[in-house]
C-alpha cells in the first residue's frame, strides 16, 4: 500500500502543491523532477550533436544535482532512509555527469550521450529498490523495447520472415507499453495540449509501423522503425 500510495502521489503531481515543502518525499521529488528536466536536454542535445547547448544542459543538471545532494545526501526522505546505496547512488550520478562533462568538452558528444543514459539507470535502480512508480518509468520501459528495435539490425536486406515475426513481437509489447504511458499520464499532462499531441505523435508512429509490417515491405518495416525514435525522443525531452 505504501508504495502505491507514493505512486499515486507522484503522478498526480502532488509536488506542485504549496504544500510540498511540508513534505520531504515530495519536495524531493520536485527537485528531482526540475533537475531531470535539464539531464533529458543534455541526452537530446548531445544526440544532436550540439556542443554549446549539450554543455548547457548538463552543466545545469550537475549544478542542480549538487544542491540535491547537499540538501538530502545525509537526511534522505523516509521512503529512501533504509536504502544502504542511497548516498553512493547520488554521488554516482553527480560522477557520470562530471565525466559527460568532459567529455563534452573534448567534443566526443556521441559518447557523453552514451555515458548519460547511465543516469537513467541510476535513478530508475533508485525507485526500484524501494518499491517507487513515477511516471518516468513508464517512459523508460517504452525506451528500452524501442532501442531493442533500433539496434537489431532491420535493413531492407536484412529484414525476412524471421526478422518479420521479431517486430511484430516487439511491437506488440511497445504498444501495451505505450498504453502504460497513456494510462499513467498525470492529469496535468493529460490537460497539456503540447503533451496530447506528443502522446499522438507516439501512437502514430507505432501505428505506422503496424501498416508497414502488414504491407509487408522491408524497405517500409526498416524506415517505420527508424521514425520511432523521433516520436519518442520529443516527449521524452518535454515530459519524460
Amino acid at each position: 500500500m505504501k508504495s502505491v500510495i507514493i505512486a499515486v502521489c507522484l503522478m498526480l503531481g502532488l509536488a506542485s502543491l504549496s504544500g510540498a515543502a511540508e513534505n520531504p518525499f515530495v519536495q524531493f521529488n520536485a527537485d528531482v523532477e526540475k533537475a531531470y528536466a535539464a539531464y533529458r536536454k543534455a541526452l537530446f542535445q548531445t544526440n544532436k550533436n550540439d556542443a554549446a547547448k549539450s554543455a548547457e544542459a548538463n552543466d545545469s543538471f550537475i549544478r542542480q544535482w549538487q544542491q540535491i545532494r547537499q540538501t538530502y545526501g545525509s537526511s534522505p526522505p523516509q521512503v529512501f532512509s533504509s536504502d544502504l546505496k542511497w548516498e553512493s547512488t547520488l554521488s554516482a550520478v553527480e560522477e557520470i555527469a562530471q565525466n559527460s562533462a568532459d567529455q563534452i568538452r573534448q567534443g566526443n558528444l556521441a559518447e557523453a550521450h552514451e555515458t548519460l543514459e547511465a543516469i537513467r539507470d541510476e535513478l530508475t535502480d533508485l525507485r526500484k529498490r524501494n518499491s517507487v512508480i513515477v511516471f518516468s518509468d513508464h517512459i523508460n520501459n517504452y525506451h528500452r523495447v524501442m532501442e531493442a528495435l533500433l539496434t537489431g539490425g532491420f535493413t531492407p536486406n536484412t529484414i525476412d520472415e524471421p526478422a518479420v515475426s521479431r517486430i511484430q513481437g516487439q511491437l506488440a509489447v511497445l504498444n501495451y507499453l505505450a498504453g502504460a504511458i497513456r494510462e499513467n499520464a498525470p492529469q496535468a499532462y493529460r490537460e497539456n495540449q503540447q503533451y496530447q499531441q506528443l502522446e499522438k505523435g507516439l501512437f502514430e508512429s507505432l501505428a505506422a509501423l503496424k501498416t508497414a509490417v502488414e504491407s509487408k515491405d522491408p524497405a517500409a518495416m526498416s524506415k517505420s522503425i527508424n521514425m520511432l525514435k523521433p516520436a519518442y525522443a520529443k516527449l521524452f525531452l518535454n515530459f519524460g
